[in-house]
């Protein structure tokens, strides 16, 4: 197939960081010279031709080598919600919408520009998935903008229509497509984030109804599925809950291995790479398992980045990135030591965000220089908020209206 098969790109809280080596080494693209900053954690997704597309508060660009970078003029002013492809990685589909604003389906074919397709009045959209045997089989999750009660939005016509079916369970919150079937269109996967924690849905009749398959007192961050859709990985942020995994097209699911993790995504040859809690002492933030889950192998700290992404010529976007690599690279160093941490003095109530571990065995919470916070402290008397902060994949943890997505790795599509 055309193109770098060993090509993987992960979002992370600081920028995007691309491999071209399947996970040897990593090169940093920052966050100003895709186009934002701040607050917003953006959804990307990668194309057959190798290209990363961003999606923005205001519109959405994409690049092929984090030098140059382009607009889409169709979506200026549109604030991207979510981005998703087609299995042969050629047709981008996007949701877009903000408060007080009508939410739109788009879809862009090879070598033309983005169309508009449905819109929603009234409602806030999450996620948008393409039935892999049927692309006229198209899914969004979202819920109206008064309420936190997740919906499944099912089109039949390509994305020109779409219909729900009310939403009975007992618990409230946010729907999040995790996979639809390779074989079967009617077939998928939810996860449902809930005040509790989170469950994972399974559909077969297309998101009318659900039936609870696994269900975790910690937020699950982490999902993938096969090329085949005959395994499905969930896991929680918190390494106490684990990695779980299914063998029968998502039916049952059972623990595999004890390790927090906070993204996943299975590659074609069978690799599962996995982003776990870089703040944890010894954990890697990208891994890589090759006996599907039960054995997790390091493959690069944020330490080992090798700097911003090298460019032709001075001028390029990426140019942004150098002038503050020097900070972020200060705090990509190690910052806890084994020793010091087991001997550091805290209160007794601390527990660590992701890692599991009972209070008294890490140091207090630090500030870093650029104005973020890593999180996971618990003051006294109050309930323990790990299952909702849990899912940040950095080395600084920035407090953000995300959802619940935290880190995300993209391999290029059709590879």
């Amino acid at each position: 197939m055309p193109g770098d098969p060993s090509t993987v790109f992960l979002r992370a809280t600081f920028g995007v960081l691309v491999s071209r080596d399947a996970g040897k080494s990593w090169r940093w693209i920052c966050e100003r010279s895709l186009g934002y900053d701040g607050q917003w954690d953006p959804p990307v997704t990668a194309t057959r031709d190798g290209r990363l597309w961003v999606g923005l508060e205001d519109g959405l660009v994409s690049t092929r080598d984090g030098c140059d970078v382009d607009a889409t003029p169709e979506l200026d002013g549109h604030t991207v919600k979510d981005l998703t492809t087609d299995p042969r990685g050629e047709t981008i589909w996007a949701i877009t919408g903000a408060p007080g604003k009508t939410s739109y389906v788009w879809r862009r074919s090879p070598g033309k520009q983005f169309e508009r397709l449905a819109g929603m009045e009234e409602t806030n959209l999450m996620t948008i998935e393409v039935a892999p045997s049927n692309p006229k089989r198209v899914y969004l999750s979202g819920q109206p903008n008064s309420t936190i009660r997740g919906q499944v939005f099912r089109s039949v016509d390509g994305g020109a229509t779409f219909a729900t079916a009310k939403n009975d369970l007992a618990a409230e919150g946010p729907f999040f497509i995790g996979a639809v079937d390779p074989r079967d269109p009617d077939r998928l996967l939810i996860r449902h984030l809930h005040g509790k924690g989170s469950d994972l849905l399974l559909s077969r009749d297309g998101g009318k109804t659900f039936q609870n398959v696994l269900t975790m007192t910690s937020a699950m961050f982490g999902f993938a599925k096969s090329r085949d859709g005959s395994t499905y990985w969930a896991g929680s942020g918190l390494a106490e809950h684990g990695l779980f995994r299914s063998t029968d097209r998502g039916e049952h699911f059972e623990v595999v291995s004890k390790s927090g993790v906070l993204c996943l995504h299975s590659a074609a040859e069978g690799a599962l790479f996995v982003c776990e809690n870089a703040l944890t002492p010894g954990a890697p933030a990208i891994a890589v398992s090759r006996d599907r889950g039960a054995t997790i192998t390091s493959l690069a700290r944020f330490a080992d980045i090798e700097g911003p992404v090298a460019c032709a010529t001075p001028d390029a976007r990426a140019s942004l990135c150098s002038g503050s690599w020097p900070e972020m690279q200060a705090l990509f160093s190690p910052v806890l030591d084994a020793g010091a941490v087991a001997a550091a003095p805290r209160p007794a109530t601390r527990r660590d965000a992701g890692a599991g571990h009972d209070a008294g065995s890490a140091s207090a919470p630090r500030r870093s220089t650029c104005g973020c916070d890593v999180v996971g402290y618990s003051p006294p008397g109050t309930p323990d908020p790990r299952w909702l902060i849990a899912g940040s994949l950095a080395l600084i943890v920035r407090s953000r209206s995300s959802r619940l997505r935290g880190s995300r790795l993209t391999r290029r599509s059709g590879a």
